[in-house]
């Protein structure tokens, strides 16, 4: 999984750099010919994949920087330049007078006597120069047990790239899981379309026969107003079923990214009959998806990292309150004078090094900051076990239902298919009986809005059908290794 996490990612990562091609930026026709198609423009477009894509660099760069703080020294040179003002100058002038034996040797006599010196002494300059360069290192000591607060510190950072990575991978099952609703929503908004566009076609058929039986003696003016007025009152359903086409068209090119302002250049294929062959052999073993759900749902395993990333805060608090060993070195190269009785300066070399070890006392006392640190981390660790323990319950509760509400859909539908072709049936019979003056205006709405009915029960069977089975991929997290191949292929 973390193979095809990885080329997913540089995948989508050079789509976004590279592709200059966008369904934006096009006035080209957009053919859509399969769920497939629209998951490939849809993964092209989505801005919050990319932005998912980016949280992984970025916990990635933390990492990496947990990780140098971890194993490089810290290393630092100080070139500095300084100066005095004139009237400190002035002061650091001294005069140093001293006595000295002088010989003198007069007509072959040696003469001894003292002589007073005296001698200008700068001690401070206009000019001072110095070169520092000091190492340090904080030996992680306590490494193979753990409780180092650098090592604990990358831990932690490297759970986090975990979690971008798993936050990812939710966001791509959420995004497909609503690709896929919106386009087949689509679908049957055509199919529900065509349902009241057949019923507008009969009403207007009954009153043209309503019309010629009246001509003819047979019907009333009483039946002839029913056959009109049952036309005039299916118009609703019909206007509100083609507009719920263009809002159904809409919202699959919103959810794909696509500019609104193309949805005359977008062409969405796809039939009832397709859909039909794609999901009727769909089983489902509710302990299989169990398991699935277990080791693949991604917010389980989102919450499942949380409790990992709460366990390393706390190891990271405790850690801050042992004691920590370092390593130091500096050294010094100064102009400055190396007697103090002369005046010439000279550049001087220094140098110290040592071992530091550290003992956070404070942080020993139970009042102190790392303790309340690690109480505040024992609350977040039962917090989010918790969480894990009440979303997993409900999930599984979710699964109990699903099972349940599949099989009514199997069940539906195949009564609602059966329905279906009996209220045809009945609406042939008195159809023809209509048409001959046998059967009343009433006995024909009755059975085309049982026909109508039948129709529609059977395409909402249909419809909570498949929302169902997306609902359970969306669950058992298949739809991230769908988004993977989609990403392989493109």
């Amino acid at each position: 999984m973390k193979s095809k996490l990885t080329v997913l990612i540089v995948l989508i990562a050079l789509t976004f750099a590279i592709k200059a091609y966008s369904v934006e930026e096009t006035n080209q026709t957009i053919i859509i010919s399969n769920v497939n198609d629209a998951i490939k423009i849809g993964l092209q477009n989505n801005k919050d994949l990319r932005k998912k894509v980016i949280e992984i660099m970025s916990a990635n760069a933390n990492l990496k920087s947990s990780l140098a703080d971890l194993i490089l020294p810290n290393v630092n040179a100080t070139l500095r330049f300084s100066t005095l003002d004139p009237k400190t100058l002035e002061n650091s002038i001294s005069k140093i007078s001293s006595f000295k034996l002088q010989t003198n040797i007069i007509m072959g006599f040696t003469n001894i006597s003292f002589v007073t010196e005296e001698k200008t002494v700068t001690n401070a300059f206009w000019d001072n120069y110095s070169l520092a360069i000091s190492a340090s290192y904080r030996i992680p000591y306590l490494l193979p047990f753990g409780l180092d607060i650098g090592y604990n510190s990358y831990l932690l950072q490297s759970k986090n790239v975990e979690l971008a990575k798993l936050q990812y991978q939710k966001a791509l099952n959420d995004y497909i899981y609503n690709v896929k609703i919106a386009y087949y929503n689509y679908l049957f908004a055509k199919e529900f379309a065509k349902v009241a566009i057949e019923a507008d076609k009969r009403y207007q058929e009954n009153v043209k026969i309503a019309e010629a039986n009246y001509a003819s003696g047979i019907f009333s003016d009483l039946e002839l107003i029913r056959a009109r007025v049952q036309l005039i009152n299916n118009q609703p359903n019909l206007y509100s079923a083609l507009n719920n086409v263009e809002i159904q068209k809409l919202n699959l090119l919103t959810t794909l990214g696509i500019e609104v302002s193309m949805i005359s250049n977008v062409e969405i294929l796809g039939s009832f009959e397709e859909i039909k062959d794609e999901f009727k052999n769909f089983s489902i073993n509710q302990e299989e998806l169990k398991k699935k759900i277990l080791s693949n749902n991604p917010d389980l395993k989102i919450l499942s990292k949380a409790i990992e990333l709460s366990e390393a805060s706390k190891n990271v608090s405790l850690s801050a309150n042992k004691p920590t060993l370092s390593a130091f070195f500096n050294f010094n190269y100064d102009f400055k004078k190396t007697n103090s009785m002369e005046n010439e300066r000279y550049w001087v070399d220094s140098w110290n090094a040592g071992v530091q070890l550290t003992i956070p006392i404070s942080e020993l006392l139970p009042i102190s900051k790392s303790y309340a640190n690690m109480e505040n981390a024992d609350y977040s660790i039962n917090k989010a076990r918790s969480d894990y323990e009440n979303f997993l319950n409900l999930t599984m509760s979710q699964v109990n239902q699903l099972t349940l509400k599949l099989e009514e859909n199997r069940r539906n539908i195949l009564a609602q298919e059966a329905n279906v072709d009996q209220a045809k049936m009945s609406l042939d019979i008195v159809t023809k009986r209509y048409s001959l003056g046998s059967a009343t205006s009433i006995d024909l709405l009755d059975s085309q809005l049982a026909y109508q009915q039948a129709e529609i029960n059977y395409l909402s069977s249909w419809l909570s059908y498949i929302g169902n089975i997306l609902l359970t991929q969306k669950l058992s997290g298949e739809l991230i290794n769908e988004g993977g191949i989609y990403e392989r292929k493109n």
